[in-house]
């Protein structure tokens, strides 16, 4: 069969006449996109919603319920995913659907900045606080009007002020977040011991918020650059501003709680990791939970450390329960049977080799009595042994 030639396979369709203004398509429908506009905009498009089904999986793994933060973090992903949807809908719905989604989108900036005031505000005082929420309530009349041009520019409604406001969102939307992220590395500086290179290194994830809360002021500079030279397509066709708004996302989700919590999570969690290193080795053979406390209720003494009371009573028990072994690798350790009749026998050998009596005026720190009140009784774990105990038993017993 010979080849087909002079033949067009595919229909052609001849484009309808536009008319451009300021390079921008006039009226942007679904029909009038550019192949390579509609490339990007499905590819940016997919990116934010697979992006934000993440982010909203990471949030209900670490969801929860009763802390309206996190209500607040899971509705503002819910809102924002919509507007990565409408490259699917087919004219004449596709600029209703476009100019729908995109109120959804201005709800969900105003979450974002909502939560960073409650991110950031225990490390703000009163006022600034005060400031930074009434002027994020005083722009909200901008959002309002910039729906209402969405609707007018993307249906053919007869305005197209939509190009002439797009350049100043960034503007009435982004300063607040810029604030959170200066205000948070201020305050590390200012507040804690520690430098910001060495917080990273604690904590990997911290680091990690840090890197996109960084990275999507970058991306929202240079959507506020491409949006103010008029240098796409259609208004706010671009994906610079997906890339801001995914990694402002991910800096609200890798943490749900306020800055200031995490941090004082992450010193408390680095002391406790240290102290617990330098009681292993400062009482090596221990093991973890060996160490006991007690405290004095009749003084309100501080805690008396008993760590070692089993070394010290075999210190002084072994040499009257069994002659020494050649070989210590072979030391057997007494019975609790073997521990109690040597407790007797030094008890009876302190009584008798006593001087006097035991007054109740000798009870306290500056008597210099010879005699061991109580002593093997500390050391043997007497389970009698009451809080009403006298404080000077209780000195003996931090001696040993």
């Amino acid at each position: 069969m010979a080849p087909l030639s002079g033949m067009d396979l595919l229909p052609q369709r001849t484009p309808e006449p536009v008319e451009k203004s300021d390079t921008f398509i006039w009226p942007p429908t679904r029909e009038r996109m550019t192949t390579e506009g509609q490339i990007l905009e499905a590819w940016a498009q997919g990116y934010n919603v697979g992006s934000l089904i993440i982010l909203i999986l990471i949030v209900f793994c670490n969801y929860r319920s009763g802390i309206w933060l996190h209500k607040l973090i899971l509705l503002e992903l819910a809102l924002a995913i919509w507007h990565g949807t409408f490259i699917f809908i087919q004219d004449p719905w596709y600029g209703w659907f476009l100019s729908t989604t995109a109120s959804l989108l201005f709800i969900s900036y105003l979450l974002h900045n909502i939560v960073s005031w409650l991110k950031i505000r225990p490390f703000l005082p009163l006022w600034g606080s005060r400031f930074f929420i009434i002027s994020l309530i005083c722009v909200q009349p901008f959002w309002i009007a910039e729906a209402w041009s969405n609707f007018e520019y993307f249906n053919s409604l007869g305005s197209n002020v939509n190009i002439r406001m797009r350049p100043w969102e960034a503007l009435l939307r982004d300063p607040w977040w810029i604030f959170t992220t200066w205000r948070l590395i201020h305050a590390i500086k200012k507040t804690y011991t520690f430098n910001l290179w060495t917080l990273i290194r604690i904590n990997r994830r911290f680091g990690v918020m840090l890197a996109c809360m960084t990275l999507s002021i970058v991306f929202l500079l240079t959507d506020a650059a491409v949006s103010a030279t008029k240098t796409t397509t259609a208004s706010g066709i671009n994906p610079h501003w997906r890339f801001a708004l995914v990694f402002k996302c991910a800096s609200d989700t890798i943490f749900l709680d306020d800055f200031k919590s995490v941090l004082d999570d992450i010193v408390a969690r680095k002391f406790s990791i240290a102290q617990d290193t330098v009681r292993r080795g400062s009482t090596p053979g221990t093991t973890p939970g060996a160490h006991k406390r007690s405290r004095s209720t009749s003084r309100g003494e501080e805690f008396i450390e008993c760590t070692s009371l089993n070394d010290t009573f075999n210190m002084y028990a072994i040499p009257y329960a069994q002659p020494k072994a050649s070989n210590p690798k072979f030391h057997i350790p007494l019975t609790k049977t073997e521990r109690s009749k040597v407790s007797i026998i030094q008890v009876q050998q302190e009584i008798a080799d006593a001087p006097q009596t035991r007054h109740a005026s000798q009870d306290s720190w500056g008597s210099e009595d010879p005699m061991l009140p109580r002593q093997v009784h500390t050391a043997s774990r007497n389970l009698e042994l009451r809080t009403s105990e006298s404080d000077g038993s209780l000195f003996i017993g931090r001696l040993m």
